[in-house]
């Protein structure tokens, strides 16, 4: 997931890609974000994920929820 900063080609292009283009989700429950390794990923962590992807983009967070949401 882009919550593993060792995944960093898929970071790289995660923040070169339309934000158009771009879906949210959480790879639940097979694949634990980092820093939650042992313990089972759930759809409530996307609100991590998404503050991740707002690390790795130029536009606010508040554009990138608005087009992720329409």
């Amino acid at each position: 997931t882009i919550t593993y900063p060792r995944a960093s080609k898929t970071r790289d292009v995660i923040a070169k890609l339309p934000l158009a283009s771009l879906l949210l989700e959480t790879d639940a429950p097979d694949m634990p974000l980092n820093g939650f390794q042992g313990k089972p990923n759930r759809p409530e962590q996307a609100a991590r994920v998404f503050a991740v992807l707002c690390e790795l983009r130029p536009e606010p967070a508040d554009e990138i929820a608005e087009v992720l949401l329409n």
